[in-house]
């Protein structure tokens, strides 16, 4: 069994007393922590492999990427200036050509990326090829296992027609219901079935990989389906991942189609419970919140695609008042464009301030980054594992180099990483006791041959790309019209123009 010895550098535990050792020692044995606490001379007596000495480094525990979609990184800054819907459909279209070698290289470099920015686990929603079995998760965790990072991983699962998850006008709808059509097969081409197979298969392959049950969105699913997941989790152990209220439409059809809200309809069918995690929740009320607060689910933040996209913004402080969990995600990499934590973490520190609110009520440094590490964890499942350094916890740890822009005057510790840091300070990054960045660079894959590779891939899908966005174009006329028409509309005492104070 490997050991590691860090000794004397700062340390960012986020334990329960968000405690900050100034200096700190830090034990790895293996692929867990043995020891975090202040210098203690007799274990420096003992026997290691290695003794980092810390005096000008930074610990904290790894990043958590709480919601993401790996499979759409050869995309990445493809779109602009389009809503969410129009968007997704645009994004999702020449996805379903991707080969599964394809699919391996796009969550390949997406994980390359988050392991130098400091991300140790990410929550990887999939949805890719309606062909492939699993939707290509052989490709995906075959990826992750390569590179070294730790991951929750769940396919996306849906079964209404795509006219049916959308308050759509039907004289628009009725011009396009081919392509209509075309959607909902590529979107409802994985079973229930199947998934079984699924979690049997990738829930014991990897100890860095866990699985989780992924419908789709809270509009997107019937009953059946939903609580066919909802069993399903509850026979093998594992939590539920899914969409929930990210843009106004979605809350509006919830109320049309389903006679009740978003959350509401998860609660009517016993799927809400604490295992459950929900990205986005943007347009949900203070009686959804409510019930979130209650049964102990977890809301993830993603305030960078929300922005693009137009999304609005969660009502974190909302929800942080209700004791909600709050954990942070960067959404994909096609719909924020980035899938650094450290500017995920930036972006939701500075957009919860207002002149309209008191400024006591800002969310603090330390509470963005609770989000980004131990609430993250909790989405993902595996609080009791990762998201702090805390003995008998996973090592998954990275160290910033005091020798930065960011880092060498030594202030407020929790402020200077939610505000300053931006990755480049990143010395190493530890997953499960191995060293995956060292000197600022990747151990596990040689990266200026995968960026050749990803330069290549991206260059022979080209045509393709060009013609499925085509096909998906012939829907933007009823999106749009749809957009201006919901712009207009209130949801539950949310008004059009609300602040989200």
């Amino acid at each position: 069994m490997t050991r590691l010895l860090i000794r004397d550098a700062t340390v960012l535990t986020m334990d329960p007393d968000n405690t900050i050792l100034t200096p700190g020692d830090v034990v790895v044995e293996g692929e867990r922590l043995t020891y975090v606490g202040p210098p203690d001379a007799a274990r420096r007596q003992e026997q290691y492999d290695e003794v980092i000495d810390g005096a000008r480094l930074v610990a904290t525990p790894g990043l958590v990427n709480a919601h993401t979609h790996t499979y759409a990184t050869l995309f990445s800054g493809s779109f602009e200036q389009l809503p969410l819907d129009i968007w997704r459909l645009r994004m999702r279209a020449p996805i379903q050509r991707l080969s599964g070698e394809q699919l391996y290289l796009s969550t390949l470099f997406a994980c390359a990326q988050m392991l130098r920015t400091g991300t140790t686990t990410c929550l990887d929603h999939y949805f890719a090829s309606p062909t492939l079995p699993y939707a290509g998760m052989e490709h995906e965790v075959q990826a992750m296992e390569e590179v070294g990072v730790r991951a929750a991983v769940a396919y996306i699962l849906a079964d209404l027609p795509w006219e049916d998850t959308l308050p759509l006008d039907e004289a628009e709808l009725a011009r396009v219901q081919a392509a209509a059509d075309w959607v909902t097969a590529q979107e409802t081409a994985q079973s229930l079935d199947a998934y079984e197979g699924f979690l049997a298969q990738f829930s014991r392959r990897n100890s860095r990989i866990s699985c989780l049950v992924g419908p789709s969105a809270v509009h997107r699913l019937s009953d059946g389906l939903f609580q066919g997941c909802r069993g399903l989790a509850d026979k093998y152990g594992v939590g539920m991942h899914l969409h929930c209220g990210e843009a106004k439409a979605h809350a509006l059809q919830c109320r049309l189609h389903f006679g009740t809200t978003l959350v509401g309809r998860l609660e009517a069918l016993g799927v809400l419970r604490g295992d459950v995690s929900m990205a986005h929740c943007v347009w949900l009320t203070d009686q959804e919140l409510d019930l979130v607060a209650r049964a102990g689910a977890t809301i993830v933040h993603n305030p960078a695609s929300n922005l693009k996209l137009g999304s609005g913004v969660a009502r974190v402080r909302a929800m942080l008042q209700r004791g909600v969990h709050v954990a942070l995600g960067t959404d994909g990499p096609c719909s924020s464009d980035h899938l650094n934590m450290y500017e995920a973490m930036r972006c939701a520190g500075l957009l919860h301030t207002s002149n309209q609110v008191d400024y006591r009520e800002w969310p603090s440094a330390l509470q963005v980054l609770r989000m980004a590490t131990l609430e993250s964890a909790r989405a993902c499942g595996l609080a009791d594992q990762i998201g702090s350094l805390e003995a008998g916890k996973r090592a998954d740890l990275v160290l910033l180099s005091r020798d930065s822009y960011h880092l060498a005057a030594d202030n407020n510790l929790p402020v200077q990483l939610v505000y300053c840091e931006n990755g480049a300070s990143i010395d190493r990054v530890i997953v499960n006791g191995a060293v995956v960045v060292r000197d600022g660079k990747l151990t596990t894959i040689d990266e200026p041959a995968l960026f050749r590779e990803v330069g290549a891939a991206r260059a022979s899908l080209q045509e393709g790309f060009a013609a499925e966005v085509a096909r998906a174009s012939d829907l933007e006329l009823p999106l749009r019209e749809m957009y201006f028409r919901v712009a207009e509309q209130s949801v539950d005492g949310i008004s059009p123009s609300a602040t989200f104070q």
